[in-house]
């Protein structure tokens, strides 16, 4: 039924609406339409007068109001980019790609390489498929070495369930002592450097690290590192609060818990000043999972600004909380 007659309308209501020849009113009428001389039908004078809409006055006040608002960003992240899950990499970087094309945006991802995932030594195909994502604008950031955690044993059934249940024996960083954690963070910037690589921060695996690694990587030459909380610039220590979107795929249980909490998320962090999007691989296996960050994040694009990390870590030293105050 056509906009404006309700479900029900009776002839009455109808026949004031219509004109001699059934046109509603209000409507455009062609040139002879109307009554038999080609007049237009005289209008009702029950109908109330249209009137042109004001349009609002912008006054000074609201122009300072719309230049003093704070700025709202978003970064996208990527982790475990390595030769074993390619395939799945590519299909998140498209797809992010194509909710950023939705949203009429330019998108930089930020993608966290892992120079040996569990042992597996990149190809050269790999390699080069790095060095084109630079050159389209993406950053490179350090992400362990191998991706597994061999540290010391847990000491307590808290430390055992977060590092071998909860993150699957993948954070590397968790329980490194300082020497250690150096090594790996220098073995990993020595092969990047090798490959013709640019790196600008460090991610540690499942944003996991010792009293040890945060040393070692405070003392490292990068421009940021970062919690599942927050940003932190380096080597200031600065820190911007900003809790990341993050699935979790393993099973069918943390899939639904995963959707659950980001949806509120999205809700909670709707006015914070930066907002991060950590994907893994893994996230367009699930179609419920794709849609939920694809829709959360063309939501973020069409109200934010895209940054890459270390543009976010330069956000940090501007307004984040002094080292002294940040939490890690």
């Amino acid at each position: 039924m056509g906009r404006g007659l309700a479900c029900g309308a009776g002839p009455r209501r109808l026949a004031a609406g219509l004109g001699r020849h059934g046109a509603r009113s209000g409507a455009r009428l062609e040139p002879g339409a109307g009554t038999a001389d080609g007049a237009l039908p005289a209008r009702d004078p029950r109908a109330p007068a249209r009137t042109r809409p004001r349009r609002p006055v912008r006054t000074a006040a609201t122009l300072v109001t719309a230049a003093a608002a704070p700025r709202r960003h978003v970064a996208v992240v990527l982790h475990d980019v390595a030769p074993s899950r390619w395939a799945g990499c590519t299909r998140v970087i498209a797809q992010c790609q194509q909710v950023a094309r939705h949203a009429g945006v330019a998108l930089p991802l930020t993608l966290l390489v892992v120079p040996e995932m569990h042992g597996e030594a990149a190809s050269p195909e790999f390699l080069r498929w790095l060095r084109r994502q630079v050159q389209l604008g993406h950053e490179l950031a350090l992400h362990g070495y191998s991706h597994h955690d061999d540290g010391p044993r847990p000491n307590s059934l808290a430390e055992h369930l977060l590092r071998r249940w909860y993150t699957d024996n993948e954070g590397e960083f968790a329980a490194l002592a300082h020497e250690a954690a150096a090594e790996r963070l220098s073995a990993g910037l020595a092969w990047a450097e090798r490959h013709g690589l640019p790196i600008a921060g460090f991610v540690a695996p499942a944003w996991l690290m010792s009293p040890g690694a945060w040393a070692a990587v405070r003392a490292a030459p990068f421009d940021y590192t970062c919690t599942l909380a927050g940003v932190h610039a380096l080597p200031g220590g600065e820190a911007l609060h900003a809790r990341s979107f993050v699935f979790s795929t393993r099973a069918a249980w943390r899939r639904q818990a995963s959707l659950l909490w980001n949806r509120t998320l999205g809700l909670v962090q709707y006015r914070a000043p930066l907002q991060r999007f950590e994907l893994h691989p893994s996230d367009c296996d699930q179609a419920s999972v794709s849609r939920c960050w694809s829709t959360l994040l063309e939501r973020a694009l069409r109200q934010r600004e895209p940054l890459k990390m270390a543009e976010a870590a330069a956000l940090a030293r501007r307004t984040g909380t002094p080292p002294a105050r940040a939490a890690a």
